[in-house]
């Protein structure tokens, strides 16, 4: 069977793709690592060039605009803060990430008839490749044993023990969603790496990525309902059964030795939402510092004491020197009124778009929009904004509205020329 070069290098632009994803977190603690990623970002674009016959055409839609605004808030905030020099490193540092992620955008975007669902399985991938490096850094029986006690937690020793979790937890139900939506993606040998991740996941023992896994697996039960074309009363039938099936799994793998670390970090949790039990240290400064976020917020509601400004409130108050670990009170301590809704105004289109589109293909929108959803409650306990990896998860779903838009036209004009 003979490959055309153009097919040979639309996989390899994927390859690339899913490498970038991976090193956003093997070697985002690395200074040298922005070079890596800015490199493999050029070559996508080289190889986006081939592809469209040596042109690219820049795309100044909502995604550019929305991103050089918040970019630009971020550098004028720099005017009020508390520590200008930190907004300024700030601004480099989202520049840098945009400059990355839109010459990727443009690249597949200037591609005819591509399909976003590749993006998802490189997202996927990426996922699994991180949990095998996982496996073989820390070793089978140290995750196996960290899993068991909350005290034994993996350190972050390569990365941030909660993002080696979402991208486990992100693998997993992009695995099961594709396979909703009804693209062509084998249940097997893929779902197999659910497996490590898995094992990781529990390793981690982060709240985050569990919740992630779990509201994500359910919902994915609402976007395969959404395939069928039975009556309401079966839908949701489908669905309760559905949900009542995945709670029963998922009660007895966390009833398993390795999620007795994750079970006493998720009753702590509980505890502190209810208000009953004792709460952990964690629950306990993550609150003080949403706290006190919001307190500043108060006092500087317009403008905010200026963006990657907080830590020094955390530092002088909490004798804590870290971002707020929420973004929602980061963006209002940081940025105020007028940075909160910049930022947010991408969820905000994304949401509406998927909704203006959701009759040219309901499952895939339903699935995008439970992806959205996670990202956006994720939020609640972490700074997300200055993500590489979150940054380009927004950039595909602004392709993913880009796509909708492609084939609601194609529809229009096929409906046209029917009526002819």
């Amino acid at each position: 069977m003979i490959t055309s070069p153009r097919k040979s290098v639309s996989s390899i632009m994927l390859i690339l793709t899913t490498a970038l994803f991976v090193l956003f977190i093997l070697f985002d603690t690395y200074s040298w690592g922005k070079y890596v990623l800015f490199a493999l970002s050029i070559l996508i674009l080289f190889l986006g060039f081939y592809m469209n016959d040596g042109k690219i055409k820049l795309k100044l839609n909502a995604y550019f605009i929305i991103n050089i605004l918040f970019i630009g808030f971020v550098l004028i905030s720099s005017l009020w803060a508390m520590q200008p020099s930190d907004t300024v490193i700030m601004t480099r540092t989202l520049a840098r990430t945009f400059i990355c992620a839109y010459m990727v955008y443009i690249s597949f975007l200037n591609i005819k008839q591509f399909d976003t669902i590749s993006l998802l399985k490189a997202v996927m991938w990426s996922g699994y490749i991180v949990a095998i490096y996982a496996l073989a850094f820390y070793g089978l029986d140290r995750l196996i044993d960290a899993g068991k006690d909350s005290g034994m937690r993996v350190d972050n020793e390569f990365a941030n023990v909660n993002t080696i979790g979402l991208a486990c937890a992100l693998s997993c139900v992009i695995q099961v969603g594709i396979r909703f939506i009804g693209r062509n993606l084998r249940l097997f040998p893929s779902a197999l790496f659910m497996i490590p991740c898995i094992v990781v996941i529990a390793a981690t023992q982060s709240r985050k990525a569990i919740v992630f896994l779990a509201a994500g697996i359910l919902g994915c039960i609402f976007v395969n309902a959404q395939k069928s074309d039975k009556k309401l009363g079966g839908k949701l039938f489908r669905i309760l059964l559905g949900i009542c099936v995945c709670v029963v799994i998922f009660y007895i793998i966390l009833q398993l030795n390795i999620f007795s670390g994750v079970r006493e970090r998720m009753s702590a949790l509980m505890n502190s939402f209810f208000g009953t039990g004792a709460a952990d240290h964690s629950t306990t400064l993550r609150h003080d510092m949403r706290i006190l976020g919001l307190k500043w917020f108060i006092r500087h509601p317009i403008g905010g004491i200026g963006m990657a400004n907080p830590h020094i409130l955390a530092r002088d108050y909490l004798n804590f020197n870290a971002y707020l670990h929420d973004n929602f009170a980061e963006l209002l301590c940081g940025g105020g009124i007028i940075g909160f809704c910049l930022y947010y105004t991408m969820y905000v289109y994304l949401f509406s778009q998927l909704w203006k589109y959701r009759k040219v293909d309901k499952q895939r929108v339903a699935f995008f929009a439970l992806w959205l959803m996670l990202m956006l409650a994720m939020n609640f306990g972490m700074v997300t904004y200055y993500s590489k990896a979150q940054n380009f998860y927004l950039m595909i779903h602004f392709m993913n509205v880009f796509d909708l838009k492609r084939k609601a036209t194609e529809l229009c004009k096929s409906e046209n020329t029917s009526r002819q």
